[in-house]
Formats: C-alpha cells, structure tokens, sequence
C-alpha cells in the first residue's frame, strides 16, 4: 500500500494556542502522519496559550507527530511550548531570540502531556533544530523524540548552536537514533 501524505508548509503541522479557562479547555488525541514539508517556516508546532489566570486550567494530551520529513525549513523546524505572538506583552515574541529577550514559559495551570515525535526527518534546516519550552513549575511530562533526525546538525546555527535546541521545563526522552538529543532529554536504546 502506497501512502500518498500530506504537504503542508508555513507554520507547518500547528495544534494549540489554547488558553486556560474556568471549563478547563483540552486538546487531546490529535495524530498527524505521512507528511512532507518543503520550505516551510516551522514545522512542528505546539504551542499553548498565554493566559494566566490561577483559577483556570487547559491540557493538550496525546499528540502525536509520525513520518514527517521536512526539507530546508526556514526557522526552527519544531517548537514546542508557548505561542509566538506579534503582541508580545506578557507572550512569547515573534522577535524572540533574536531581537527580543521576551518568552515567558506557558502558564502553569496549561498541561503537556504524552506528546510523541516519531519518525521525523528534518534535512538543511536554516536554523537550530528546535525548541521544547515548558514551565520549570509544571514540567511538560511524557515528551518523546523517537527517531528524529537532523542533517546536518549545524553546531554554528543560531540561535542555539551547539545545544542545538532551546530545552526547559520537559520530562523528556531521546531514543530510536534521535540526533542531536536535546540537552533536557534523558536517552535510551531500544
């Protein structure tokens, strides 16, 4: 059986940018698979909302990225955390890093859990590789990069170099021949 894919460019495969509220908003059980990405600006993209209100809560639960290959990505390939927003108060900037020291981690009260990368070729990425951005109180749980693979990984690209992804607040692990791991993550064999 031949599987034909998806092509998808410009922020990429995004799910999220849900905010905190008093119902408790959730994003769960999304899978996206068999895709391919030529000179898209991100790639992988799960972002949450920024709002913070203590009385509020959100979740984005089981997502899972499968057989993605993306070709020559303009800026970081996969990020994961808080929304980039062109109104930066109290949200990550669209300038961050490189022209804004602006990007407070997602709220608290906004879970990550069970996110899973398998599979994933990212070839001539134009930047680092990526970031996995969670809050240190609230530590993203059950993250995974199986599998995903960056050639060549750049130690002089910006904005990470040799740490090659910008990586907090995340219970991760590296395994299946993931390069480069991210400097967070625990590695295992299988």
């Amino acid at each position: 059986m031949t599987n034909v894919g998806l092509q998808a460019s410009g922020l990429g495969l995004t799910v999220g940018a849900i905010h905190p509220s008093r119902d408790h908003n959730c994003i769960r059980n999304i899978t996206f698979r068999h895709a391919l990405m030529h000179h898209t600006f991100k790639g992988i993209y799960v972002k949450s909302g920024n709002s913070f209100d203590p009385a509020a809560s959100a979740e984005m639960t089981n997502i899972r990225y499968e057989n993605i290959t993306m070709e020559a990505p303009e800026q970081v390939p996969i990020w994961i955390g808080p929304a980039q927003e062109a109104d930066s108060t109290g949200a990550c900037s669209l300038l961050w890093p490189e022209l804004s020291s602006n990007c407070p981690p997602p709220p608290t009260n906004m879970l990550f859990a069970n996110l899973t990368l398998k599979d994933i070729v990212i070839r001539s990425p134009k930047q680092s590789p990526g970031i996995v951005l969670g809050n240190p109180a609230t530590p993203m749980q059950g993250v995974v990069f199986d599998n995903v693979v960056v050639t060549p990984a750049d130690p002089s690209a910006k904005p990470w170099g040799k740490a090659f992804y910008k990586c907090q607040g995340v219970r991760g692990v590296a395994t299946g021949g993931t390069s480069p791991v991210p400097p967070c993550f625990n590695t295992t064999e299988q």
